[in-house]
């Protein structure tokens, strides 16, 4: 019995030493990843900065520098300018007479020398403008969009005699009929309502807008960059994941809804109207139903214009934003900006909102004197 219990007890004392071997080798392997894992976070983001970090400071030279050397060379930074967390587009207007091409070198020079890449430059037809697309150290950090204050154009004697034309379009009716709707409607000028399809008084707007001797255009839903709510009119919204035949269907549909509307312009839309696959079915909808296209520019990064230019609709892109900030004082300095190109350009078209503030601004100016020498005009009279 002793000799068997001896050899019993030999190999568990093997094993136990076995096992303890194993936890130090175990101890060790966890020690030695612990010091790699260390000596990977101490050592790589100084040999190899992360692509945020990249897109971080590209965004920062481009804002800062980017934007005070063409504020220098006297361009005129427009509303639809966008700089967030993850995204910069700025956008620019120049003189409808200057040389897009050379414009567009000079700029690529001035970011070469700041240290960025230029991507590609997509340049609008009939030397409307272009976007510059801008990397830095092969990370995307933003573009820059150029627009042209207006197409240049053959100067006639009958030309000379005409006054320039300011377009005030307003957006978002169909929501209610309230009181300072029905005042947009009486006011005694030329007025272009834009009327959001699928609400409960979008056909009560068309119809009393068209009769009060307002032009109708509908203000189409588009899928915006984010977020946004859909409410009451997801039946139209055109979204990117959409095949061909849906998108015509629900252009075809807001046509029925809204008869009157002899032109479209979007609603919302910055992520739709990038799109030059979508935007072509879009124009093209439109170009058999002979109405027009206005380019609402909620993105500088919106290809809609020079689709409709391309496909030779009457078209035209939107000029100033009148009331980004719901104040009436804001919203007048907007309107001396819209007449100020309209007589420097021979039009202009300006956009606002059924806001209280932007109706008080609007009879304002009316009123005051602003619009001497400046024909107000509807949207179609515009369009070529």
């Amino acid at each position: 019995m002793m000799k068997t219990s001896r050899y019993l007890k030999k190999p568990s004392k093997i094993i136990k030493r076995r096992r303890q071997d194993e936890k130090r080798l175990g101890a060790l392997f966890l020690t030695m990843i612990g010091i790699f894992l260390v000596l990977v976070v101490y050592f790589l983001p100084k040999s190899a900065p992360s692509r945020s970090m990249l897109f971080y400071e590209g965004k920062g030279r481009l804002v800062e520098n980017a934007r005070t050397y063409l504020q220098r060379q006297g361009y005129h930074e427009i509303k639809s300018s966008v700089v967030t967390s993850n995204r910069v587009a700025l956008a620019y207007e120049f003189p409808g007479g200057a040389d897009p091409n050379a414009l567009a070198g000079k700029v690529n020079n001035y970011l070469k020398q700041q240290g960025f890449s230029v991507k590609k430059i997509d340049h609008l037809s009939a030397n409307a403008g272009f976007t510059i697309f801008i990397d830095f150290q092969t990370v995307p950090v933003g573009t820059l969009a150029f627009i042209a204050a207006t197409a240049p154009a053959t100067v006639t004697t009958s030309a000379l005699t005409q006054k320039p034309k300011l377009v005030i379009i307003i957006d978002d009716f169909g929501y209610s009929n309230q009181e300072v709707i029905r005042n947009f409607l009486r006011l005694p000028a030329k007025l272009t309502v834009s009327v959001v399809p699928g609400h409960q008084y979008s056909q009560w707007v068309a119809s009393n807008a068209k009769l009060a001797g307002k032009e109708v255009i509908i203000h189409m839903p588009m899928e915006p960059e984010g977020n946004a709510n859909k409410s009451g009119e997801d039946r139209y919204m055109l979204l990117t994941d959409m095949k061909p035949d849906e998108i015509s269907r629900r252009l075809e549909n807001a046509y029925r809804e809204l008869p009157e509307a002899v032109g479209l312009n979007n609603h919302m839309g910055s992520l739709f109207t990038a799109d030059p696959e979508l935007m072509q079915i879009v124009i093209a909808s439109l170009q058999r139903k002979g109405l027009y296209f206005i380019d609402s520019m909620t993105s500088p990064q919106s290809v809609a214009y020079e689709i409709a230019v391309r496909n030779k609709i009457p078209s035209a892109f939107r000029t100033v934003f009148l009331d980004n900030v719901k104040d009436k004082r804001e919203i007048q300095t907007q309107f001396e900006k819209a007449i100020a190109i309209a007589r420097r350009s021979g039009r202009a078209v300006a956009i606002g909102h059924v806001h209280p503030e932007t109706l008080a601004a609007l009879n304002s100016v009316f009123g005051s004197g602003l619009l001497d020498g400046v024909e107000l005009a509807f949207a179609s009279e515009v369009t070529f």
